[in-house]
């Protein structure tokens, strides 16, 4: 069956640089695939983040190059975000669910002016990134933070893996002390630390979710049941193929929580008609993300929550023609 493939690069630049344990992010980069088959017509999203384990930006543009001359091509399981967009652009669609979102609070001492805000809107689970201040000042603000808020809004704390052992045991004494409104802390420790963190999960009884550790090539072991005691954080446009990353996540439903890579509307949707066979999978999910940019490539509007209704209006050709 003959298919047609057609990319196109985008660049989107956020309205803030976005503040992580890692640096500031400024621009966003990615490609959109529009893949024709068999009288089908279906969008994918090709969203690279080497620092978590994927292709660099240059490998998926290569690869892509050669998919354009030749259609049929095996996508390496080296290129995993290049897997995604091509399968998910002619994945079959389920019944859109509704899904709560988490809100992303910024970096530093703003994230409390934020968090009321977000909490007024609606939002019952927030997310703050961690390790960008010095420890002892985002300690102080954590714990205002959680003091700040109603008993039923939870908190996740986001170190991407840049902690060391001795910051998280300050971190895990303060987060023991409300056991009712931390969610959990994600990735405090480097990847291949797995096993301390698993020791201080069961030593604490605070949470730890893996993030970084699930990417790369032997990251989705973390994937099968009962690998990981905790939440899992899946960023699924750096997971590979649809279909079988929709396999592996079905015995570990209830553990997830689906995470966005500030990817278009496109990619979001890719994301979501993945889960949206996977009922179990019930976490807020991290997509809190459509209103950083400057631009009009999200098809929803920042809300705690991503409806149904909202995800039927959706049109790719609109966000295609804008590129």
């Amino acid at each position: 069956m003959s298919r047609q493939i057609t990319i196109k690069p985008y660049q989107r630049a956020f309205r803030r640089p976005l503040r992580t344990a890692r640096g500031e992010w400024a621009l966003r980069e990615g490609f959109l695939v529009k893949v024709e088959q068999g009288g089908r017509v279906g969008y994918g999203e090709v969203a690279p983040l080497p620092e978590f384990g994927s292709e660099t930006l240059s490998q998926a543009a290569d690869f892509l190059r050669q998919l354009i001359r030749q259609a049929d091509l095996v996508v390496p399981t080296t290129l995993p975000c290049c897997a995604f967009g091509l399968s998910a652009a002619l994945q079959g669609k389920h019944l859109p669910r509704d899904y709560e979102v988490s809100a992303l609070l910024p970096a530093g001492s703003s994230a409390l002016r934020q968090a009321s805000d977000k909490v007024t809107a609606g939002y019952r689970s927030l997310k703050w990134k961690i390790g960008v201040l010095p420890i002892a000042k985002e300690i102080t603000a954590a714990r205002c933070l959680i003091e700040s808020l109603p008993a039923d809004v939870s908190v996740r704390f986001d170190a991407n893996a840049s902690l060391t052992a001795a910051e998280l045991e300050q971190w895990l004494d303060l987060l023991t002390q409300f056991p009712e409104q931390i969610d959990y802390i994600e990735q405090p420790l480097a990847c291949g630390e797995e096993a301390a963190m698993a020791r201080y999960m069961k030593d604490t009884g605070v949470p730890i979710a893996l993030d970084e550790s699930l990417n790369g090539v032997c990251g989705q072991r973390w994937l099968e049941l009962g690998a990981w005691a905790g939440p899992l954080v899946v960023k699924a446009p750096l997971m590979g193929d649809v279909a079988k990353l929709a396999a592996k996540l079905e015995p570990v439903a209830e553990q997830v929580v689906l995470s966005s890579v500030f990817e278009t509307g496109i990619g979001l949707e890719n994301s979501l008609s993945l889960v949206d066979a996977l009922p179990q999978i019930i976490r807020p999910i991290g997509f809190d993300t459509v209103g950083a940019f400057e631009d009009e490539l999200n098809h929803i509007q920042s809300s705690p929550e991503i409806c149904a209704d909202a995800r039927n209006a959706y049109d790719p050709d609109q966000i295609w023609n804008l590129i």
